[in-house]
C-alpha cells in the first residue's frame, strides 16, 4: 500500500459470515505517548457495509466497541487486508489514552500488586503500563477493553460478533465454539455492554462511581 497509516485514517476492515466490512480510526499511540508496547489502536464505528463501495465518512459518528489495541499492523497493511479508506478529524479525545482493563491474569502471572484485589476488584490502566495501576470495583470497567493488543483475526471475529449482537442475531449461528479462540471471544463480548449502549462519556473511561 502506497499510503503510511497515520492517525484520522479511517481503516476498511473485513468482517466474517458474509457481514461486509467495518470502519474504524486508526491511532499512533506513539504520537500520544512514547511507549513501543502498543504503539496502534483503532476505534470501532457502529456502522458496516455489504459491499466495499466508497462511504461518505460523515456516517461515521459513533464507536461499536471500546478502544482496542492492534498487533501486526505492518503485516495487515503490507498484504492489504484492510484498507485505508478515508481520513477524518482527530479530537481531543484522540490525543489522549483509553482506560483500559488489566486481565486477571496478569496480575498473578507479573505480580504486578503486593495484595490480592479485595473481592469484587479488578485494576486498570491509564497509560497502557502495569504501574501506575488503579484498583476499581469490577463494575467500573467491565465494558472497557483488555490491556492486549489483538492480531487481526482476532478484531475481525469480535467486531463481527459485535454487530451480530448489536442487531439482536446470535453468534452461536455462526461461529463454532469449538474454536477456543471464538469461544474465548463469545465468552467477552456476549457479556460485555457494547459502546454504543453508553453514555458517550464511558467510551474509552472507567466509570468512576463505586470505587473500591
Amino acid at each position: 500500500m502506497a499510503k503510511r497509516l497515520k492517525s484520522g485514517h479511517v481503516l476498511r476492515i473485513p468482517l466474517l459470515h458474509g457481514w461486509g466490512f467495518a470502519y474504524a480510526k486508526y491511532i499512533n499511540v506513539l504520537h500520544i505517548a512514547n511507549n513501543n508496547s502498543y504503539p496502534d489502536l483503532i476505534k470501532v464505528y457502529d456502522y458496516h457495509s455489504l459491499n466495499a463501495d466508497e462511504i461518505n465518512t460523515a456516517k461515521l459518528t459513533s464507536y461499536l466497541m471500546q478502544p482496542i489495541l492492534l498487533a501486526g499492523r505492518l503485516a495487515i497493511m503490507r498484504e492489504q487486508r484492510w484498507q485505508i479508506i478515508g481520513e477524518v478529524p482527530i479530537l481531543s479525545e484522540d490525543e489522549e489514552l483509553p482506560d483500559l482493563r488489566v486481565p486477571e491474569g496478569t496480575i498473578a502471572d507479573r505480580m504486578i500488586i503486593s495484595h490480592q484485589p479485595r473481592p469484587g476488584a479488578t485494576l486498570y490502566t491509564k497509560n497502557l503500563a502495569l504501574r501506575p495501576y488503579f484498583e476499581t470495583a469490577l463494575y467500573n470497567v467491565e465494558h472497557l477493553e483488555f490491556l492486549s493488543a489483538y492480531p487481526y483475526d482476532m478484531i475481525e471475529a469480535s467486531i463481527t460478533m459485535c454487530f451480530m449482537l448489536n442487531k439482536g442475531i446470535n453468534p452461536l449461528n455462526y461461529f463454532n465454539l469449538q474454536n477456543p479462540t471464538y469461544s474465548y471471544l463469545f465468552s467477552l463480548y456476549s457479556k460485555r455492554p457494547l459502546a454504543n449502549s453508553l453514555p458517550r462519556q464511558l467510551y474509552g473511561r472507567a466509570r468512576q462511581n463505586g470505587k473500591i
